[in-house]
């Protein structure tokens, strides 16, 4: 094996680590900002020292560029491009995430791209850039990754091979971050909508009888005491759930589960600690993925309906 080889199977093995020690930050729930720098830091390690390495994420907006990471860059340029509009002269980074498609800018002190940021490129002592944009699954920009060159020059081929490599690594965290970030944002405001509608989010394992309740509405409901915790079937139909209604409550139970069907019930609790009649609703659906792998799990609301059924009684 030549030396040539042992240095390419050198540096394929830095990526690879990198990739993978990436990867498993982003499985374990670490902030974006550091699974991007261990991306950065993996790609400048095997330069050698031949460039900097920057990620930068289009803004939701999609006309800005945000500071992802780049621990190598100086601070001070870090912080002044922050924010850049992107655009069609907007430097390498700017103009790649406009035109969605690698920028190669070999002297950043003769190219008109970087006409408005030469001074401060040049400040810093960087000299060419090479940026490329990384896309979401659906084709749209997410980011760029850029190498910067203390002086003018273009990419080499391993060069090129790690914007690829990273890149795609980039790619797949960034919008799965946004992903899980968006569904984030659901959740917290489907639970104030509930809360405002008086709801109470519930998940209930059938087989085990473990119930979660995802806002503190039902207990509330219930009148206890959320240090007392979920309270489970077994625990309902014993403590709150009224004995005229408990053959119905078991009906819709399975109902539910044998048909596959929504899972619906509405029937009147003791509350403690004196014994007051409430009516309750229950409304959910069984969960068709836990339902394929066996278990029965059913997702749903409750919500205290005895103003409408007494006004229904009038």
């Amino acid at each position: 094996m030549s030396d040539r080889d042992g240095l390419d199977r050198a540096r394929s093995s830095i990526l690879l680590a990198g990739q993978n020690h990436a990867l498993q930050l982003a499985l374990g729930g670490a902030p974006l900002a550091q699974v991007l720098e261990v991306l950065v830091q993996t790609a400048e390690t095997q330069s050698d020292g031949s460039f900097l390495a920057s990620i930068l994420l289009l803004d939701e907006d999609g006309k800005h560029l945000r500071h992802g990471a780049a621990p190598s860059l100086p601070a001070a340029y870090n912080a002044a491009i922050d924010g850049i509009a992107i655009g069609p002269s907007v430097g390498s980074c700017g103009t790649a995430a406009h035109f969605g498609h690698s920028i190669y800018v070999t002297d950043i002190a003769r190219d008109a791209l970087w006409a408005d940021f030469r001074d401060l490129a040049l400040q810093h002592g960087l000299r060419a850039c090479w940026s490329t944009p990384f896309h979401s699954k659906d084709g749209s920009v997410l980011g760029t990754l850029a190498l910067y060159y203390r002086e003018p020059r273009g990419p080499s081929e391993n060069d090129r091979e790690t914007v690829k490599l990273i890149g795609s690594i980039a790619a797949l965290v960034v919008e799965n971050a946004r992903l899980y970030a968006r569904l984030q944002d659901l959740n917290h405001r489907a639970r104030l909508a509930a809360d405002a509608g008086g709801l109470g989010f519930f998940t209930w394992e059938v087989e085990s009888d473990t119930v979660t309740w995802q806002n503190d509405r039902p207990y509330e409901i219930f009148g206890i005491d959320p240090s007392e915790g979920p309270i489970n079937a077994r625990r309902f139909v014993a403590e709150f759930l009224h004995p005229d209604d408990q053959p119905a409550f078991a009906q819709a139970v399975a109902s539910a589960i044998e048909g596959g069907t929504a899972f619906h019930f509405e029937g009147r609790i003791r509350r403690p600690p004196d014994g007051e009649l409430r009516w309750v609703e229950f409304t959910g659906r069984l969960d068709t993925e836990a339902r394929a792998k066996g278990h029965a799990r059913v997702v749903g609301i409750t919500a205290d309906v005895t103003s409408r059924r007494q006004a229904g009684a009038q």
